[in-house]
């Protein structure tokens, strides 16, 4: 269950306890969009019970949404250390949430799962959220991978680039063959990952 917060200081408090990292969704009664995200990230909570997801109601809940410029829902707010990583705006599928919230490191995989046999390197960048699902979807299955992000590394990119022939990311190299984009059935194929 997603606990609703109250106020703006009941969500300080919670940052001062929680760690470095939260996911909050602002949200309204009225608004259908509101309820599909909102759903969305219960589910993520109810599969995830350690991720540290909260909800506010903003028809209610007046003070935290002007706090960080938020005047619209459903809104996704992810703050890393009590400031603003990222806001997503409007309803989006439950995968694409996963996305953000594992790119966010709000939700980790037990190392128990891990699976270490492939040499995966993914090439991201910070505006990139198909860069996100690939991540995501690693991590879901148990794949580790290193992350270089071409646009602080530009050497990498254009030897990517060189690789691939292509310029679009995100690209995930496993054990030197190229994937370009989040292609689920090459991604499965390569890493032999069995999904039902």
């Amino acid at each position: 269950m997603i606990e609703e917060l109250k106020n703006k200081t009941h969500l300080d408090e919670i940052m001062n306890k929680n760690g470095s990292c939260m996911i909050v969704i602002f949200y309204s009664d009225s608004s259908e969009k509101s309820k599909e995200a909102l759903n969305a990230l219960k589910e993520i909570k109810k599969e995830n019970p350690d991720a540290s997801i909260f909800g506010v109601n903003a028809s209610r809940v007046k003070d935290i949404h002007p706090a960080y410029g938020i005047d619209t829902v459903p809104a996704v707010l992810v703050l890393k250390d009590k400031k603003i990583s990222n806001i997503i705006y409007g309803a989006h599928d439950k995968s694409y949430f996963e996305t953000l919230l594992y790119d966010s490191r709000a939700i980790t995989l037990p190392a128990g799962k891990i699976k270490k046999h492939h040499r995966v390197i993914v090439y991201t960048s910070p505006t990139c959220s198909w860069c996100g699902a690939v991540k995501s979807y690693l991590i879901r299955n148990g794949i580790t991978f290193r992350e270089i992000d071409v646009s602080r590394d530009t050497r990498a990119g254009q030897d990517l680039i060189r690789r691939s022939g292509q310029s679009a990311i995100p690209q995930t190299d496993i054990d030197g063959k190229i994937v370009v984009g989040f292609d689920k059935a090459k991604l499965d194929s390569i890493l032999g990952i069995k999904n039902n």
